[in-house]
C-alpha cells in the first residue's frame, strides 16, 4: 500500500509540477504578446507621425514651389475670365430687351424669330467660340512659361537680354514658346475682330428692342467686362519678340529667365567649369602670396 500511495504522489507532484511549467509558459508568452503590441502600436505612431511630417513638408515645399503657385493663380483667375468672357459675348441673352411691352426672358431673348435677332445670337455664339479658342491657347501659353521660363527680379527684362536666356533653354522648348506666343497674337486679333462686330451689332438690334435703363446699364457693363479682357490682350501681344507676359498672374508679370531645371545640360556643364576655374584661380593667388610673404620672410 505504501508504494501505491508514494506512486500516486509522484503523479500528483509530477502533474502539479507540469500545470505549473504551463502556467509560467502562458505568463511568458502573454509577456512576449504584449511586447510586439506595444513596439507594433509605437511603430505604427513614428510612421504615423513620420507620414504627417512628411505631408507637411510637401506642403511646405509646394507653396514656396514658385510653378505651382502660378499654376494655382492661373486656375483660379480662369474661372472668373470664362464668367466674363460669357456675359461679353452673349449680349443678346443677357441684355434687358422689350418684348409686347413686357421684360423679356432668357428663353424669349433666345428664341426670337425675325432675322436682326437671330444673326445677332449667331455672332454672339462665333463670339464666344472665338475668346473660348483664345483661352485655350491663352492657358497652354501660360503653361509653356511657368514650366520653362521664370520671373527673376535680379536680370534684366529687355528684348535682347531675355532672348540671351532663351538660348540656355533647349531648341524645341524654346520654339514652343515662341509658336504659342505666335499663336496667341493671332487668336487675340481674331477675338478682338469678333468683339467689334458683336458690340456693334448687338447695340442695333438691343436699341430697338429698349426696355428702360437697365437695358443700358447691364449693355455698357457686359461690353465693359470683354473690352477690358480685349485691352488686356492687345498690350500682352504688342511686345518685342522676347518679351513674353503673364496673361493671369497679378501685375501682369513678365517672364524673364529660364527655369533652372530646364537648362540645357551643356549650360549647366559650361557654368561649372567656369566655377571650377575660379576656385582655382583664387587657389593660384592664394598660393603666390603665400610665396610672397615666405620669400619676404626670407629676406628679412
Amino acid at each position: 500500500m505504501s508504494d501505491l500511495e508514494s506512486g500516486k504522489h509522484n503523479e500528483e507532484k509530477n502533474e502539479l509540477i507540469d500545470l505549473t511549467l504551463d502556467n509560467e509558459e502562458d505568463k511568458i508568452d502573454e509577456t512576449k504578446i504584449k511586447e510586439v503590441i506595444n513596439n507594433e502600436t509605437t511603430d505604427i505612431e513614428i510612421n504615423s507621425g513620420g507620414c504627417f511630417r512628411s505631408l507637411k513638408q510637401k506642403m511646405n515645399d509646394l507653396m514656396a514651389d514658385q510653378d505651382f503657385m502660378q499654376k494655382v493663380s492661373v486656375s483660379n483667375t480662369l474661372v472668373l475670365e470664362v464668367y466674363r468672357v460669357l456675359m461679353g459675348a452673349f449680349l443678346m441673352v443677357f441684355v434687358p430687351q422689350n418684348c409686347d411691352g413686357n421684360l423679356c426672358s432668357f428663353s424669349e431673348n433666345m428664341n426670337k424669330s425675325d432675322i436682326m435677332s437671330s444673326a445677332g445670337l449667331l455672332i454672339n455664339l462665333v463670339t464666344m467660340c472665338s475668346f473660348l479658342v483664345l483661352y485655350g491657347i491663352e492657358v497652354k501659353r501660360e503653361n509653356k512659361l511657368i514650366n520653362y521660363l521664370e520671373v527673376n527680379r535680379f536680370t534684366p527684362v529687355d528684348n535682347e537680354s531675355v532672348g540671351e536666356a532663351l538660348e540656355k533653354l533647349d531648341t524645341i522648348k524654346k520654339n514652343n514658346i515662341l509658336s504659342y506666343d505666335h499663336y496667341y497674337y493671332n487668336s487675340g486679333m481674331v477675338s478682338t475682330g469678333c468683339f467689334l462686330v458683336n458690340t456693334i451689332f448687338s447695340c442695333i438690334v438691343i436699341f430697338n428692342n429698349y426696355f428702360d435703363n437697365s437695358t443700358l446699364t447691364v449693355l455698357l457693363t457686359n461690353v465693359l467686362f470683354m473690352g477690358l479682357k480685349v485691352n488686356e490682350v492687345y498690350a500682352i501681344v504688342n511686345t518685342k519678340k522676347n518679351v513674353f507676359y503673364s496673361a493671369y498672374l497679378t501685375n501682369k508679370v513678365q517672364y524673364n529667365d529660364v527655369d533652372p531645371d530646364k537648362l540645357v545640360e551643356e549650360v549647366v556643364e559650361k557654368e561649372e567649369v567656369v566655377e571650377k576655374e575660379e576656385v582655382v584661380e583664387k587657389e593660384e593667388v592664394v598660393e603666390k602670396e603665400e610665396v610672397v610673404e615666405k620669400e619676404e620672410v626670407v629676406e628679412a
